[in-house]
C-alpha cells in the first residue's frame, strides 16, 4: 500500500556542535537584522493593508533583535 503522506522531510539545518553561546547569540543577531531588511523589502511592493501586516513583523523582528543585542551586552567580557 501507498502511503497518503511522505514522511516528513529530515531537518535540513544542522548547527556545530561546537557553536559557542556567544557565537551562536552573534548568528541569531544577524539573522534576525537579515530578516528585518527582507520584510521591509517585500513590504515596498504591497498594497497599503498588507503593507502594515508586514510592518508589524518587522517591528516584532526588531523587538527580538533588541532583546539579542541586550544579552549580548551582557555576557562577561573575556580578555
Amino acid at each position: 500500500m501507498t502511503k497518503a503522506l511522505p514522511d516528513p522531510p529530515v531537518d535540513c539545518l544542522a548547527v556545530n556542535e561546537h557553536l559557542s553561546f556567544e557565537d551562536a547569540q552573534l548568528y541569531i543577531a544577524h539573522l534576525i537584522h537579515s530578516a528585518s531588511a527582507t520584510v521591509l523589502d517585500c513590504g515596498d511592493h504591497l498594497p497599503p493593508h498588507d503593507r502594515a501586516k508586514i510592518h508589524a513583523v518587522w517591528h516584532l523582528l526588531e523587538m527580538a533583535k533588541t532583546v539579542v543585542d541586550r544579552s549580548i551586552d551582557c555576557m562577561p567580557r573575556t580578555s
